[in-house]
């Protein structure tokens, strides 16, 4: 792999990273929490979950990377990684089993709270895609007047 790709596969990992750890840490929340809720059927986190947790969490960065461009968040995109986001949630929730064990409306509850993260981290990159936008202008104007002078 020469050096040119190689700086891009790392630049995209680094790039998802976020959405990667973001995802991590609620589905480990919520698998850990309702245990926490109902004590008689509480759960450790065991390393065979937490690899799946994970892998399902990294296909969620990786289709965020894949199908959102920074540049361009638009409704259809985000709308097309969150039903991908959704299916890979739902099917490692169910095709492991991770709510298994509790009552059905739990694995509801995750759906839910998890879908509507969707909408939030389209705001958060709305915002900071204004914010980016914003400061190249502020940028910008400061170099005009530089070269003026």
């Amino acid at each position: 792999m020469n050096n040119k790709k190689w700086q891009d596969f790392y630049l995209f990992m680094f790039d998802i990273k976020t959405t990667v750890g973001i995802y991590f840490l609620a589905f480990v929340f919520f698998y850990l929490v309702f245990g926490v809720l109902e004590p008689e059927n509480a759960t450790t986190l065991d390393f065979w979950t937490a690899m799946q947790i994970f892998t399902a969490c990294w296909l969620i960065g990786m289709g965020e990377g894949l199908l959102l461009y920074k540049k361009d968040v638009s409704f259809s995109r985000i709308l097309l990684w969150s039903v991908w986001a959704f299916f890979i949630m739902v099917g490692f929730s169910e095709g492991f089993g991770w709510f298994s064990h509790y009552t059905e409306w739990y694995r509801y509850i995750f759906y839910s709270m998890i879908t509507i993260s969707f909408f939030f981290y389209w705001l958060a990159l709305d915002w900071r895609l204004q914010k980016e936008t914003k400061d190249l202008n502020d940028a910008l104007v400061k170099y005009k007047e530089i070269m003026k002078k």
